[in-house]
């Protein structure tokens, strides 16, 4: 899949507790298709999302296809997300255990907005701002451990401290991280 193909919509694949684990989109009816038909005859916990605006005709499935986790029909929407970035000493590029006592969202700076696809990761924002070719490339660094994405979405916002290997939820620095950006976004109207 490339960034010009049309998504007509993901699956959603559920881990034992019915939460969301992974979110898999496709270009191709037949295929989409196909992979639903497999997944419900195993028994795997999914729950197809399908948009409609983006398909040339309806999607339809068998008649008695039960969905037992659901089938869900959403407009295809871009979620925002920033990424804020430190300088300070005493912080970059360490462990939340060994910062969380000196971290301050203060000394973070919004150096990164952009818009996701609603089943990209933290994991696929990862590395999409690690490759040479990163969005704002010239003026950030690549994404690294002390870094912060904030995530919005349709229950609100979240931020992730970047760790060696996943990340902390820090939602506790969203009101720090909002005067960062409203800071920035004043210099840019200046």
């Amino acid at each position: 899949m490339n960034k010009y193909d049309t998504v007509i919509g993901y699956i959603e694949y559920l881990d034992s507790d019915g939460c969301v684990q992974e979110r898999i989109p496709y270009v191709d009816a037949e295929e989409f298709k196909t992979r639903i038909y497999a997944s419900l005859y195993c028994g795997e916990p999914i729950i197809p999302v399908v948009f409609p605006e983006n398909l040339s005709q309806p999607l339809t499935f068998e008649k008695g296809t039960v969905f037992p986790w659901g089938l869900r029909s959403e407009k295809h929407e871009l979620l925002p997300y920033e990424i804020y970035q430190t300088n300070n000493r005493e912080i970059a590029f360490l462990r939340y255990d060994y910062t969380k006592d000196h971290i301050n969202a203060a000394s973070y700076k919004l150096v990164y907005r952009g818009q996701m696809e609603c089943w990209q990761t933290l994991d696929s924002l990862y590395c999409l701002h690690n490759q040479e070719n990163r969005p704002n490339g010239r003026k950030m660094r690549s994404l690294s451990v002390s870094d912060i994405i904030v995530t919005h979405e349709g229950d609100g916002a979240h931020a992730y401290y970047v760790e060696p290997i996943g990340y902390k939820q820090v939602d506790d620095l969203l009101p720090g991280l909002e005067q960062a950006k409203k800071r920035r976004v004043e210099r840019e109207e200046r």
